[in-house]
């Protein structure tokens, strides 16, 4: 009697674990998404409202100072005009006068802010009691009005928010499978490091200035293929990818860009790539180091040769 060998459901090939990791990334993007949009889409939502607070908190740092320097120069002139008068006697009266009219200015400034307390604390109880009373008259009416409308208004609330933060997420960091050493993620993200190979053992753990100056030379070349030939790269980017390949183990960030700009390197302070802004290099800063464009390494030049006829 013939064997009936069952056929198999899905007649293709067993997913490898990077496959996997994939197909388990892209299935759980509505929730890391959500998690990892929220936080950015609050920043920007309360980004205006931090530069308000900040540019008051700069502007009132100026007058304290302009307020500090005019009271520096009223306190020299005052010595100054002490110094001159020689009767002992109007000196101790002038003494006096400046106390008194501190002491003045003091109560001054005091009754200011106690009158501006009291109005802010009338004005808060002003809008409580409109706030109640409406509350109290309308509160009713507009809810046998709005009730329908609520379930159905937190539905698109959420839902837009959950959008937006969708919108507003990172790109998926990649990552390295422990079992197979498969480089997994946004293919856009390699562009960093796509000219590395991994190190071998026992091979130095560090760079020379001229590979190290090749590396990093390549690297933004690769970058600004993908951003518009700005070529932005974070020093913590190139750090974090020449990690994964077994150089500068244990290396900081700062200990980093000591050995970039101990290679001649251009390191510049503030680079912005995405949301974060940190030290790094960039294709026109490198340009006017060089002398010319950054060039990209050997296996990723396009090969314009034109094609023998057949």
């Amino acid at each position: 009697m013939e064997k009936l060998i069952p056929e198999k459901l899905f007649p293709t090939e067993r997913a490898t674990a990077g496959h996997r990791l994939r197909i388990v990334a892209t299935l759980a993007w509505p929730v890391t998404g959500l998690m990892t949009g929220t936080p950015v889409l609050i920043r920007r939502l309360t980004a205006p409202q931090r530069e308000r607070r900040a540019e008051a908190a700069a502007l009132q740092a100026k007058q304290d100072q302009i307020a500090a320097l005019a009271a520096e120069a009223s306190e020299a002139a005052f010595a100054k005009k002490l110094a001159g008068e020689p009767d002992a006697a109007k000196r101790a009266a002038m003494i006096q006068a400046q106390e008194a009219a501190e002491v003045t200015a003091r109560q001054v400034a005091l009754e200011r802010a106690k009158a501006d307390r009291k109005a802010k604390r009338g004005k808060f109880g002003d809008t409580a009691g409109a706030a109640a009373l409406l509350l109290i008259v309308g509160g009713p009416l507009v809810w046998s009005l709005a009730r329908p409308l609520i379930e159905p208004g937190i539905g698109l609330l959420l839902g837009g928010w959950w959008i937006a933060a969708l919108l507003h997420a990172p790109s998926p960091v990649k990552t390295r499978t422990a079992s197979t050493g498969e480089d997994v993620g946004d293919p856009a993200a390699d562009n960093a490091d796509d000219d590395q190979e991994q190190a071998e053992p026992g091979v130095s753990p560090t760079l020379g200035p001229a590979e190290l100056a090749a590396t990093v030379e390549h690297m933004v070349a690769l970058r600004a293929q993908g951003d518009g030939g700005a070529g932005k790269v974070l020093l913590s980017e190139v750090l974090a990818s020449l990690q994964r390949h077994g150089r500068y183990p244990g290396a900081s960030t700062r200990d980093f860009g000591a050995a970039v700009r101990a290679a001649g390197l251009p390191v510049e302070k503030r680079v912005r790539v995405g949301e974060a802004i940190s030290p790094g290099l960039t294709a026109a800063g490198l340009t006017a180091h060089l002398g010319h464009p950054p060039r990209l390494p050997a296996h990723a030049v396009p090969d314009h040769t034109p094609a023998e006829a057949a």
